[in-house]
């Protein structure tokens, strides 16, 4: 019987740690951006399960020390560390955290925008990243068609 009761505790704790089992995913290529406008990160989970209890954190990675863009924890955003150049315009979709969206909406792009992005989601029984790259942050004064004489 003894046997029986320690099969299903451990059965039951098989069962609780795979219900989180999950996995990032985001864009296969990189993101185009324009100068001045929003722009959104994507990144969520799979299976489509609540990020509201899990720590999300975006960071960029092409820099010499890994450095702050978002850091979402205890229900909360949690910027004090956050590179100054990204105060005032980083924000996850909130509203749609329990459906396993993790994106980061950046807005008023910069040039110096332009890199290489790690979406990091960390729950209680584990973790998973994926990356994001920023390939260009084009002027869009460029890409309005010539007017004709």
């Amino acid at each position: 019987m003894k046997f029986l009761c320690v099969l299903i505790l451990i059965f039951s704790g098989f069962m609780e740690t795979t219900s989180e089992n999950f996995k990032v995913v985001g864009p296969a290529v990189p993101v185009v951006a324009y100068a001045g406008e929003e722009l959104v990160l994507p990144c969520s989970l799979q299976p489509n399960i609540s990020a509201v209890d899990m720590m999300v954190e975006w960071i960029r990675t092409d820099k010499d020390t890994d450095d702050l863009v978002h850091l979402y924890k205890d229900h909360k955003d949690q910027n004090d560390k956050q590179m100054k150049s990204y105060r005032g315009r980083t924000a996850l979709f909130k509203e749609e955290l329990w459906e396993g969206n993790t994106s980061l909406k950046l807005a008023v792009v910069q040039t110096s925008d332009e890199g290489t992005y790690k979406c990091l989601v960390k729950s209680a029984s584990g973790y998973d990243d994926i990356t994001v790259h920023v390939l260009q942050v084009r002027d869009k004064r460029y890409l309005l068609p010539k007017e004709k004489n």
